[in-house]
């Protein structure tokens, strides 16, 4: 049956699912299951009735760290080196997530059986090869509007598919196999993963300079963005930020259907005021509503979760997407009053020793500012000590100045060496790069610590956490782990 299927696939490009489970299917082994984007596509797999084998280095992760699947009996999570477990039961499909090395042992075993390993992007295009993809790219953003999308497509009974690169706190994954025509995708530009996708609706939610690692040039960085957006059939729309002249520049010469978002009057749809709940309510249910134009039309009061500008463009931008799929305007606000908010996004994690607690996956400059400008709203007049683990060497070298003009906006900042990320570097030169921008925020007037690991900003958490404080974790990599040690020892203490 697996060389029936791989050879349907490879010459008629149909799915490599085709629904039907009547006939026993060996498993997909998927290489660096724990990443985010692999485990969305492990869910996806799991709703479509396919077994998991699942592996990683990163077995030790914390319990927040692991995902849903672990629990369902169609998933196994093993460690590379158990090699005699992992291939008890040749695999049919080997997928890799795009931070595993193609030299890896795993996967040259794979090769020696005769398996041919896919890239996740591979597997994925294949995978929603007969959807309607709905991609939503762009620097920042992409994971709360692509939740969004699928939150209101969902509310409106279309029962969409979902690969998003965090997990919606509603439904506790990242990753949905439905039985629509549609699937929300969110799409990464990193190595150019998105130009495997087919897409017949692309939200661009602007653009940013990011990943230096494998882009030489912004020239080079744009042109993937156009490149992805060509890939639009020509009955097809783009959904661009407005307030962004690189995207609008790719929509005005795109030769497609253009839908302009933004925050401001003159866009297709625009938000032009907001209300907030007042200061001093649990973060937890902080709420805002915006009045939404469809060009200079009021067309309703819209409801959010979600605290922030940063957020009510999100919205708009999901509506205009949504509207534009066939949903009505007022069921795509009824359906994103319902969006709860992405895991890791302006998270609140609770109210411990009279602090808040708040964990962001904010890495580059421009999160890092919308996430603090949100806190200074949510938690006004309250003292804010962000703990952030800067994420690539590249990413701090090129925006330097930007990263320490976002940090000067909280009252302190304690910064963990930088976490590499797919770069080589010794924890010396990363904990050098991390101490410079420490240096370079307290002579521009503000006040930072070099942190070498969590248990010292622990330690100094004990020793200078006041009542009435804030602490917001930020960071692609490891600093939500503290609000996971915070609660253990709070339970070893209650134990005691």
């Amino acid at each position: 049956m697996a060389a029936v299927r791989k050879e349907t696939l490879k010459k008629n490009n149909r799915p490599l699912f085709n629904g039907l489970s009547s006939d026993y299917k060996r498993p997909w082994l998927l290489v660096g299951v724990l990443g985010a984007g692999m485990r969305a596509f492990a869910e996806m797999l799991l709703d479509a009735g396919e077994s998991v084998v699942g592996t990683d280095h990163e077995l030790n992760a914390c319990e927040s760290d692991l995902p849903a699947v672990v629990h369902n009996l169609a998933f196994r999570l093993l460690h590379p080196d158990r090699a005699e477990q992992i291939f008890a039961d040749t695999p049919e499909y080997v997928v890799y997530s795009m931070a595993v090395q193609e030299s890896c042992p795993l996967l040259q075993r794979c090769r020696s059986l005769g398996l041919t390993p896919m890239s996740l992007p591979q597997a994925l295009s294949q995978l929603l090869v007969s959807h309607n993809q709905a991609c939503v790219a762009g620097t920042h953003g992409k994971t709360t509007t692509s939740g969004m999308i699928w939150c209101i497509l969902q509310q409106a009974g279309r029962d969409p598919s979902a690969y998003v690169g965090g997990v919606m706190r509603s439904q506790g994954r990242s990753g949905v196999f439905g039985s629509g025509a549609v699937a929300v995708v969110e799409s990464c530009e990193y190595r150019q993963s998105f130009l495997h996708l087919s897409p017949s609706t692309v939200v661009l939610t602007g653009i940013e300079p990011d990943h230096f690692d494998c882009f030489s040039s912004q020239a080079d960085y744009d042109q993937t963005f156009n490149d992805f957006v060509a890939r639009l059939p020509t009955d097809g729309t783009l959904i661009f930020n407005h307030d962004c002249q690189r995207s609008a520049t790719i929509a005005a010469t795109c030769g497609r259907r253009t839908i302009s978002f933004s925050l401001h009057r003159d866009a297709d749809w625009n938000a032009v005021s907001c209300e907030s709940d007042p200061p001093g309510i649990p973060a937890s249910s902080q709420r805002q509503t915006f009045l939404l134009r469809n060009r200079n039309h009021a067309v309703g009061l819209v409801p959010l979760q979600v605290p922030g500008l940063h957020n009510r463009q999100n919205a708009v931008a999901a509506i205009a997407a949504a509207v534009s799929m066939g949903v009505s305007v007022e069921s795509a606000i009824s359906g994103i009053g319902a969006f709860s908010g992405i895991r890791r996004r302006f998270e609140h994690r609770g109210h411990l020793f009279g602090i808040d607690w708040v964990d962001d996956y904010a890495h580059h400059p421009t999160a890092i500012r919308s996430t603090l400008v949100t806190a200074r709203t949510v938690f006004q007049n309250r003292r804010l000590i962000v703990v952030f683990e800067p994420h690539q060497l590249s990413r701090i070298s090129a925006l330097f100045k930007d990263f320490r003009s976002a940090l000067l906006l909280a009252d302190e900042c304690l910064i963990l060496p930088v976490l590499p990320a797919r770069e080589t570097a010794s924890y010396a030169h990363c904990s050098r790069v991390s101490g410079t921008l420490v240096r370079s925020i307290s002579e521009s007037g503000g006040r930072a610590f070099l942190m070498s690991n969590l248990d010292q900003v622990l330690g100094r958490l004990d020793h200078s956490g006041r009542l009435g404080d804030v602490v917001i974790t930020m960071g692609a990599g490891r600093t939500h782990q503290i609000h996971d040690e915070i609660y253990r020892r709070l339970q070893r203490n209650f134990a005691a």
